[in-house]
């Protein structure tokens, strides 16, 4: 059946049933008729048969018949499907009071008024739209009525009676075709309004249908947009970040500075139609954490401070001291949204002042971080007000054509908020400024009161800074746990300068062995590993009497950071977790958590380095030296080789050095797991294809190649789901693409 019909058709089930209970009730009606009829005839003296007689033929026999009839229609329903689309199921109720009709017709004594019952079942057809069933129905009725006129005559014993007995059949069959004819003219006009309403819904589908295709070309070449600018502009910030490390010419930094700040610039534009696209495609999700306070509100506002001074704006900041000094929610996209308020203040406010408030609200056990940016700027008008969170939509353009800007800020700040179940209010006077407010529901970690944010975050800044730049902790001893060797050497090269001892293993089984032999200060376990994975690995560990680390705080490493994953973690008894690929800061701050605090050594600050020797590269001045330059050229002709490498992630995961970002690409080449899969692929092993799509989505991702990474994390999905047909579709496509990066990287650092 056609879907536009069945989004038009009426719902038959509930007058089938209206239908059957209506037939059911005819019945015990006409029994109770021919119940008054008999005791008024008996009374009469007007039975001409035996009362026995009489009794059989008008009111035993007939109802008898009438009870069969409604059982087995009732029969004939329960064996049909009971849904709208069974069109067998409207014909019972019909049927069944087409053959009660007979019943009566050909029993009744009120001769004209039994064969009258006929119209009613065909008005029943004309409920379902079936044309052909009413035409048979008032068919079947005129037959009926000619033998119900046959029968009287023949058995009538009143020679007055059967005078009238033919022209009263004549009249009744006259009605019948009559009250046919019309139920067929109804059905007729239905049916033409029927077609003009499929017509018109296949029209609006067909438009619907248009108006999403192009919304999804749109978002689909907005994202293809997006990344394929983003793939260059980050090529071009990982070789800055090479230089800006590396260099010891005071004018090539300089220049390497204004690089990173129009490069990072314009990755923020490109970035803001990444989120659209990723927002109108359903695929951007709120990531909760853990975050202080203070530091966020620093962040926001250090992050346009300079900005607002270099226009000669105050930009002040005033915050409720009794704020919990801890909350958990997605900090990332609620700081994206307050930068974008701070960053629109400041673009359309040519004097006076920005004040970024931050308060609480409670309602009923509920908290809500309150978040103001109110501007002396020039204000929104009121008719501009609807369209003020529309895409790419700016005002006033003659007079703001010279501010920079996508139009998407506030659209895309709209839908963040909406994703984190909060709300915006607006509120401006045009030529005298706006004020915007974002209500976001936030969970308490800490509900000690935050104080003086200036103060606490400086306390924080300073502890942070010790132990991210050069705590030591020659003492300890880590057990790292992944059955990936690229992810193990970069967190053994992520540790190097702490001088933690780090022994490494590739399986579960090697696990039990290390910690049967060794007491360690802290494990990192993978989740997903062949045969073994962390969970069944952590859980014989605790249950093992040999091993010496069962209340060893246990790390799990998981590239499935989603949100809700750190309570399972927890519930399951592991101490915290870490998402993959690992970055250096939050590895050295998990570490610190964890350590014990007679393990980590007082903080030595290294000596300055010295200049570079004369084995320079650039004409004019010191510039790389041979080390750093052959890097450089390698990591040069690998974004040739391969353009998508996002250098710069790479660069972060492997702690901004090259000489670790070098050897990891040589790793993963080294640790080429194609035959594997393609084993695995070949003997159908879905648990282990989805292991080791696993560890290319991770360690892939480690390097910068998002792009392998992605098409990893569809095929472990598709394995989890156990979805064949996707991974069949996929595999080639994915192998062919884990083959030209490994080339790739071969390629740029052949001699």
């Amino acid at each position: 059946m056609d879907e536009e019909m069945l989004a038009i058709m009426p719902d038959y089930v509930k007058w089938r049933e209206m239908f059957f209970r209506m037939d059911c009730i005819f019945v015990g009606v006409a029994f109770l008729m021919e119940c008054v009829f008999f005791v008024i005839l008996y009374y009469g003296n007007l039975i001409e048969e035996s009362t026995g007689v009489y009794l059989f033929l008008y009111l035993i026999l007939p109802s008898i018949l009438n009870v069969l009839i409604i059982l087995t229609a009732n029969a004939i329903r329960n064996r049909l499907r009971k849904d709208n689309t069974e069109m067998r199921q409207n014909l019972i109720p019909v049927y069944a009071m087409l053959l009660i009709s007979m019943v009566i017709s050909v029993t009744h004594c009120a001769f004209f008024s039994a064969l009258s019952i006929y119209c009613i079942p065909i008005c029943m057809t004309t409920v379902f739209g079936d044309k052909k069933l009413c035409r048979r129905v008032t068919t079947f009725s005129v037959v009926g009525t000619v033998l119900a006129t046959v029968k009287h005559f023949l058995t009538t014993n009143n020679t007055a009676d059967q005078v009238w007995i033919f022209p009263e059949g004549m009249i009744a069959v006259c009605i019948l075709m009559i009250v046919g004819s019309v139920a067929s003219k109804v059905l007729d006009m239905t049916e033409g309004q029927k077609n003009k309403l499929i017509d018109f819904a296949r029209t609006s589908k067909e438009i619907q249908h248009q108006a999403e295709a192009a919304n999804i070309a749109k978002s689909a070449f907005l994202a293809n947009m997006s990344h394929e600018i983003r793939t260059p502009i980050n090529a071009i910030l990982g070789m800055n970040e090479m230089i800006l490390r590396e260099n010891r010419n005071p004018q090539i930094e300089e220049y390497a500075k204004s690089i990173y700040s129009a490069g990072n610039s314009l990755l923020y534009l490109v970035n803001d139609v990444l989120d659209i696209s990723k927002i109108e495609s359903g695929k951007l999700e709120v990531v909760e954490a853990n975050y202080d306070t203070s530091s966020f509100i620093h962040d926001c506002y250090n992050m346009i401070a300079e900005r607002a001074e270099r226009k000669g704006l105050e930009l002040k900041v005033e915050c409720n001291p009794e704020l919990p000094s801890q909350l958990r929610g997605d900090e990332v996209r609620l700081r994206q949204v307050v930068t974008n308020f701070l960053s629109n203040a400041v673009k359309y406010t040519k004097q006076g002042n920005i004040i970024l408030s931050v308060d609480r609200q409670q309602n009923q056990g509920t908290f809500s971080f309150v978040i103001t940016v109110k501007d002396t700027g020039i204000g929104i008008k009121e008719e501009n007000m609807k369209d003020l969170f529309s895409q790419f939509t700016r005002f006033d353009l003659e007079q703001n054509r010279h501010i920079e800007g996508t139009g998407l800020g506030l659209a895309i700040s709209r839908q963040l908020v909406d994703l984190m179940h909060g709300e915006i209010q607006v509120q401006s006077i045009y030529g005298e400024g706006s004020s915007f407010t974002v209500i976001v529901p936030q969970k308490i970690v800490d509900d000690s009161p935050m104080g003086d944010y200036h103060k606490r975050y400086q306390e924080i800044g300073q502890t942070n800074a010790g132990y991210q730049q050069s705590f030591k902790a020659r003492n300890a001893r880590i057990l790292v746990v992944d059955d990936v060797e690229v992810n193990l050497k970069v967190i053994v090269n992520l540790l190097k300068e702490t001088e933690v001892r780090v022994d490494t293993v590739q399986s579960g089984e090697q696990c039990l062995l290390m910690v049967a032999q060794n007491a360690y200060d802290i494990i990192f376990m993978d989740h997903m590993m062949p045969e073994m994975d962390g969970m069944e690995t952590y859980a014989r560990m605790k249950e093992s009497e040999e091993s010496l680390n069962k209340d060893t705080p246990v790390i799990m490493l998981t590239a499935n950071a989603i949100t809700g994953v750190r309570e399972q973690y927890l519930q399951a008894g592991f101490a915290d977790y870490l998402p993959k690929p690992v970055q250096g800061v939050k590895l050295e701050q998990m570490i610190l958590k964890f350590l014990p605090q007679d393990k980590i050594q007082p903080v030595v600050t290294e000596p300055e380095k010295q200049e570079a020797s004369t084995d320079t590269a650039v004409a004019g001045g010191k510039f790389l030296d041979a080390k750093a330059l052959n890097n450089f050229m390698v990591l040069q002709k690998l974004f040739q080789e391969y353009p998508h490498v996002d250098l710069s992630s790479g660069f972060s995961y492997c702690g901004q050095n090259s000489d670790v970002y070098i050897s990891i690409l040589q790793t993963f080449c080294d640790n080429d797991k194609r035959d594997e899969i393609n084993h695995c692929y070949e003997q159908k092993d879905i648990k282990n294809y989805q292991i080791l799509v696993h560890g290319i989505k991770s360690s892939s991702l480690n390097i910068g190649f998002s792009d392998l990474s992605e098409s990893a994390r569809v095929l472990e999905e598709a394995a989890r789901q156990e979805n064949w047909m996707l991974i069949e579709e996929k595999h080639g496509v994915f192998i062919a693409e884990y083959q030209n990066v490994i080339s790739g990287i071969l390629q740029a650092m052949a001699e």
